[in-house]
């Protein structure tokens, strides 16, 4: 005498199978998904760091050019923020680029 599963029965089987299979692919997602938003936001948080240290690196380029400017002016017998003459512009502001170029 052979015996049949009642096919209601296998259904549930079916479903229950696929909602479980369902439901460890969805777990897995989230996991991968939380390990990609963690990496990403590392990666912004070091951008965003690297861009501050860009920017203050910058600033005190900018400071050192402005102060050697109005250190030429004085020794000129002029104010702050003098017109030089183009030589010494020339040199001073080649100096400041040379020195923003090693914030990048």
């Amino acid at each position: 005498m052979r015996r049949y599963i009642n096919p209601t029965l296998s259904i549930i089987i079916v479903l229950i199978v696929f909602c479980l299979a369902l439901f460890a692919i969805l777990q897995k997602e989230i996991l991968l998904n939380r390990q990609l938003s963690a990496s990403i936001s590392d990666n912004v948080k070091s951008k965003i760091l690297d861009m501050a240290e860009m920017s203050e690196c910058i600033g005190e380029a900018y400071n050192i050019f402005l102060t050697k400017w109005n250190q030429e002016c004085k020794g000129l017998g002029l104010e702050d923020k003098c017109s030089l003459p183009r030589n010494i512009a020339d040199s001073l502001k080649s100096e400041y680029a040379d020195s923003q170029k090693t914030c990048y």
